[in-house]
């Protein structure tokens, strides 16, 4: 009895089993069929932006916003400027619900006039850019210098000048040393000079946010610069620098505004599909590739959606489209933040953006970063097997490395995704990244065309899905 038993509960495990495998799979494929359907309407979007009446449009817009206004640092009148620009394009665009949402309390730091250069063993001027909220300061000593930030814990670097020559070992860790003169400065260093934050250079230095709350200025220098001044300190010289900083922090605060645009959904318009880009810059270069290039493609994005619906009513998305430009990105998601804290009862059922470059995927590499639960990650991974297969590869990591976006997903369980193209990777994009070499020229033709044929794809499937969460 106790083996028929047995054998009968394996039975029974087993077509359990098989039957919970199979309505698992029936949901899988459920899933991937609903992403299945929308593949004529992918395929039609892509035409209109890569080889229709959109393509060129992107490339033409984002060549008036950044040369007609320059860099969109906040405080800015370029900025304020360009975002009037480009509130007036989206509303001669047609689009729904074209506004402002001003977002007040930002930092106000201005870039002076900053020199430094080595008195000892020899004359040279340095290629400099401050760190953002770096304070201004008059400072001449020794400089020590380190090729690992590590080091520093066994050296006694009070009264000295700090050179931080760590090699590049990606963006995530050149970020954290943004802020090492915050440290360095309450242990009596004079000044920080920082191996700039890039992959390759050209003798450029780039700037960030990182030393707002320092007593001490802080700056960029170039690799090539900061690899000198670690060979001559090797080689045991005494390295006298001088630094004139005049860059500071305004004594009062600044404003800026969100911009808000959107294509209302035809049958759920309370549920709404977010894209996004930011819309500020560094006050260097021309702030293309970090972000106007996303603005840009974001806009096609929708341009394509809502030419194709007024055609054919199949293209009216059931959800509303929405998209964002946020401010205040570069110091620290600041829009982004007090969007999230006047959005707190919208229903966002996904939240997506572009803000590491706006370029063609090109290879097996290029990535969509996802963030959400297990369901929604196949139907995204069901979008990125549909991209690839129209020649616009495309893959899902799970990552919670959101951007902008991440503040309003994280706390709401809203899904997340942050484009990453395999140019947008450490080996490209951050050659460029918050330097004077940020121009429209570092975009190649089709670059913006196919990134809004991504966020087209993408936000069209997930307003017309019929259960999303």
């Amino acid at each position: 009895g106790m083996t028929i038993n047995r054998v009968t509960t394996a039975v029974l495990f087993l077509l359990s089993a098989l039957v919970a495998t199979s309505s698992v799979s029936k949901s899988l494929g459920a899933k991937r069929s609903s992403v299945a359907k929308f593949e004529w309407q992918t395929s039609s979007l892509i035409s209109h932006l890569t080889n229709g009446p959109e393509t060129g449009e992107p490339m033409r817009f984002l060549a008036e916003l950044c040369d007609d206004y320059g860099p969109r640092q906040v405080g800015s009148t370029n900025l304020e400027k360009a975002i009037d620009f480009v509130v007036s394009t989206l509303r001669q665009d047609g689009f729904d619900n074209v506004h402002t949402e001003k977002v007040g309390n930002l930092p106000y730091w201005i870039r002076g006039d900053d020199k430094v250069e080595m008195i000892e063993p020899r004359h040279h001027k340095f290629n400099v850019l401050a760190v953002d909220g770096s304070p201004s300061g008059f400072v001449e000593g020794e400089a020590i210098v380190v090729r690992s930030y590590g080091e520093l814990a066994r050296m006694n670097y009070a009264g000295k000048i700090v050179v931080v020559a760590e090699p590049y070992y990606g963006y995530g860790r050149s970020w954290q040393l943004r802020s090492a003169a915050r440290v360095l400065g309450e242990r009596g260093a004079l000044a920080v000079l920082l191996n700039s934050a890039a992959p390759m250079s050209l003798y450029t230095p780039h700037t960030g946010n990182g030393a707002r709350g320092s007593r001490i200025p802080s700056l960029s220098i170039t690799t090539e610069e900061a690899e000198m001044l670690a060979r001559l300190y090797e080689r045991k010289k005494r390295i006298v620098l001088r630094l004139d900083v005049r860059s500071r922090d305004m004594p009062y605060k600044t404003s800026s505004r969100n911009v808000v645009f959107e294509i209302k959904g035809s049958k759920k318009p309370s549920e709404i599909v977010l894209i996004s880009a930011h819309i500020d810059s560094w006050d260097v270069g021309q702030g293309a590739v970090d972000d106007g290039g996303g603005i840009a493609a974001i806009r096609s994005a929708m341009r394509a959606i809502k030419e194709l619906g007024d055609r054919d009513e199949r293209f009216r998305p059931s959800r509303t489209i929405r998209g964002v430009f946020f401010t205040a990105e570069e110091q620290g998601y600041l829009g982004a933040k007090a969007y999230d804290d006047a959005h707190k009862s919208d229903n966002i059922i996904l939240a997506a953006e572009t803000d590491q470059g706006a370029f063609r995927p090109r290879l097996a590499n290029s990535t969509f970063k996802f963030m959400g639960d297990s369901r929604q990650q196949l139907r995204i991974e069901a979008i990125a097997a549909q991209l690839t297969a129209q020649n616009i590869p495309m893959r899902v990591n799970y990552s919670d490395s959101q951007g902008d976006i991440y503040n309003l997903a994280q706390p709401r369980n809203i899904p997340a995704v942050n484009f990453v193209p395999d140019k947008g990777s450490d080996n490209f994009y951050f050659r460029y990244h918050h330097s004077q070499a940020d121009y429209v020229s570092v975009f190649e033709e089709g670059d913006l065309e196919y990134t809004a044929a991504v966020f087209a794809a993408m936000a069209n499937i997930i307003a017309n899905q019929d259960d999303w969460r």
